[in-house]
């Protein structure tokens, strides 16, 4: 992902609307690119701190910002391996059900 991509979609990460193989690449282009990072600090802290404005509890926008990122990718991982689980054992199935069938013609 490049910087223009990611700048676009802030708005659908923060608002938890992106498939887990974007959320991986947006967040790895966050961890290594300090202006889109800021960029993703900056409308997170308008959107939740608009939010939390009427509220009078205290908060720290920063830290739900990290774990925003840190949640998101170990749900994406999973998600990605939940995928991947799903993928191998369809073609398990496949060669299993095409070995049953392969021996009722042999």
């Amino acid at each position: 992902m490049d910087c223009n991509e990611v700048v676009k979609k802030i708005k659908n990460f923060i608002n938890g609307e992106m498939e887990s193989r974007e959320i991986l690449l947006f967040t790895e282009h966050i961890a290594n690119c300090p202006h889109c990072k800021e960029e993703l600090s900056i409308e997170f802290l308008v959107v939740e701190g608009l939010k939390k404005l009427d509220s009078a509890a205290a908060f720290d926008l920063q830290k739900e910002l990290d774990e925003l990122i840190e949640t998101s990718i170990r749900d994406a991982e999973q998600q990605m391996q939940r995928k991947r689980i799903l993928i191998w054992f369809g073609i398990f199935l496949a060669v299993a059900f095409g070995y049953v069938i392969s021996t009722f013609f042999y």
